[in-house]
């Protein structure tokens, strides 16, 4: 017993640690002036807004643009080499038609009843897999992952994006709404902490998974 109560000590100990050093705050990159709070989101750590005369039924395709990686002086990507940071922009783009083109019409330029859809990338948050690995496999961190996920929240040591878009109207470029969010895998998916970079890939599927079942719930509203 002691032997394992030194063990979640030392456990404890690190994590209280890691997360102290992750506590760092992200850049924040959109524009609300004007705009409402948009509260149907699901998921935590989103801020997402739109202007109080978006009318969506005035638009019937959207048009998902390249996403571009933020480059402010307070670019949150840690030690992920740019040539990373190019892939998770990649697969960000790609997972937004791919998820998104079952249920709505994707075009693949402006025009009229057009939105135009602009990702940032803001932010990478590497995992550390050593540590999630052998945070999990003890029943102490299977109870937290559980615990996580019931409140969707991430697994320690798991990696996450930081991530911005912005909806224009195509045809005039008024900003119709804006959202900013920090992504992460679900907390019991125990493949988001392999690699470095695994949680960032299940997260881009994941912002747009939670994007399209936002659509969803809220079509015709």
């Amino acid at each position: 017993m002691k032997i394992a109560m030194g063990r979640v000590l030392v456990l404890t100990g690190i994590l209280t640690l890691a997360l102290a050093g992750c506590a760092t705050k992200a850049p924040d990159v959109i524009n609300i002036n004007g705009m409402i709070p948009i509260r149907d989101t699901k998921l935590p750590n989103v801020r997402a807004y739109q202007i109080p005369t978006f009318d969506r039924s005035r638009y019937h395709g959207l048009y998902i643009e390249p996403t571009t990686l933020y480059s402010g002086p307070d670019a949150d990507f840690g030690s992920t080499s740019l040539e990373d940071r190019q892939r998770i922009a990649a697969r960000l783009t790609s997972e937004m038609q791919r998820v998104l083109s079952p249920d709505f019409r994707l075009v693949n330029a402006p025009g009229p009843g057009v939105v135009r859809l602009h990702l940032t990338l803001v932010g990478i948050n590497q995992s550390h897999p050593v540590l999630s690995t052998a945070l999990r496999l003890t029943p102490v961190g299977l109870v937290l992952s559980a615990g996580h996920a019931v409140m969707d929240k991430p697994a320690a040591f798991v990696g996450s994006i930081n991530m911005a878009g912005v909806a224009y109207d195509s045809e005039s470029g008024q900003v119709l709404a804006a959202v900013q969010a920090v992504i992460s895998p679900s907390a019991v998916d125990l493949t988001s902490g392999l690699t470095p970079l695994r949680a960032a890939e299940l997260s881009t599927t994941r912002a747009a998974q939670a994007f399209r079942d936002y659509l969803l719930r809220t079509r015709g509203s």
